[in-house]
């Protein structure tokens, strides 16, 4: 359950929901270093998560977030989609009861209406 949580944070955070910093009570999805813009930290943790947990959706969600943030528009929209092709699941988003593939929308509806984030050359080489 915490897990799911956690996910539905992370996203509701990168859809422009502050609810993010209740995530980073347990930081072993990268939702810690996202909040903080650490990307290239988030990106190094979230990739050895990935390693022991390839079916884990809130990794690949979070992965998304930071190619995202990091000018990677076209592997964020890849990370989505194969969310997409992950087994549905519901979560709860900061009270709000949602779901894995909703999020995976919402990204993806997301990147065709707002351009990327940028990110400092410092934050990359961390």
């Amino acid at each position: 359950m915490m897990k799911w949580t956690y996910l539905a944070l992370l996203a509701a955070a990168a859809l422009g929901d502050a609810s993010l910093a209740h995530a980073a009570k347990s930081n072993s999805n990268g939702a810690e270093e996202i909040m903080r813009g650490d990307y290239a930290a988030a990106e190094r943790l979230i990739e050895r998560q990935r390693n022991l947990f390839a079916w884990d959706g809130d990794l690949v969600l979070n992965l998304a977030i930071v190619y995202r943030r990091t000018d990677r528009a076209e592997q964020a929209r890849a990370l989505y989609q194969k969310l997409m092709q992950m087994p549905d699941e519901e979560i709860d988003a900061g009270g709000k009861v949602t779901t894995t593939h909703t999020l995976a929308r919402r990204g993806l509806a997301d990147m065709d209406r707002v351009p990327s984030r940028p990110v400092t050359t410092a934050a990359l080489l961390k």
